[in-house]
């Protein structure tokens, strides 16, 4: 098994300028190939950012349809998946960059507490620095849909906050950041 192209094709269909907000489709579609036993890296890799980012952004930018995939189920699916990962995750850089970049970033999402969350994010992200302190090589992510052109993009900013000691009040900003679009998409959709 591994990740369907109708999948990766809806995430492309997302991206840039013109994107269409099909990434709620994309997540049904990955939701189903998980409910049947797929278990490819890849589709889980996939899952975990689509449950992460349609539970971020409002429904009018996502196309989640709220009562196919209730946004309230969307972290424990996501923790569903980083167990998955959990036991072999501290040798794989590429799950050591996504996970803990989002668990950085909103570990509020993720399920489980917010504590467990942000110990995760800075243990993840001094491993992924030990294990690629250059980061990740330019194009790494390309070609993979909307996963890839988040943290191909991430990947840019993040690498000077990778490399650097990250200060608390950044992340705060960055949190902030985050609550305030949640809210505002709420409100307009």
């Amino acid at each position: 098994m591994s990740l369907p192209h109708a999948i990766l094709d809806l995430e492309n269909r997302s991206v840039g300028d013109k994107g269409e907000p099909t990434l709620g489709r994309a997540l049904e579609l990955a939701i189903t190939e998980w409910r049947s036993g797929n278990r490819d890296r890849d589709l889980r890799l996939h899952l975990l950012f689509l449950s992460w980012y349609c539970n971020l952004e409002p429904p009018h930018l996502t196309g989640l349809d709220e009562a196919v995939v209730p946004s309230a189920g969307l972290p424990q699916l996501f923790h569903d998946v980083y167990y998955t990962f959990a036991k072999g995750i501290m040798d794989d850089v590429e799950c050591l960059y996504v996970v803990g970049l989002l668990a950085q970033l909103t570990p509020w999402l993720l399920g489980a507490d917010v504590a467990t969350w942000e110990a995760r994010s800075a243990e993840f992200l001094r491993r992924y620095r030990t294990l690629q302190p250059e980061g990740l090589p330019a194009g790494y992510f390309e070609g993979r849909g909307a996963y890839g052109d988040y943290f191909s993009r991430s990947g840019r900013c993040a690498r000077r906050l990778l490399t650097i000691a990250v200060l608390p009040n950044e992340i705060n900003e960055i949190r902030i950041r985050a609550a305030r679009l949640r809210r505002r998409g709420r409100r307009a959709g």
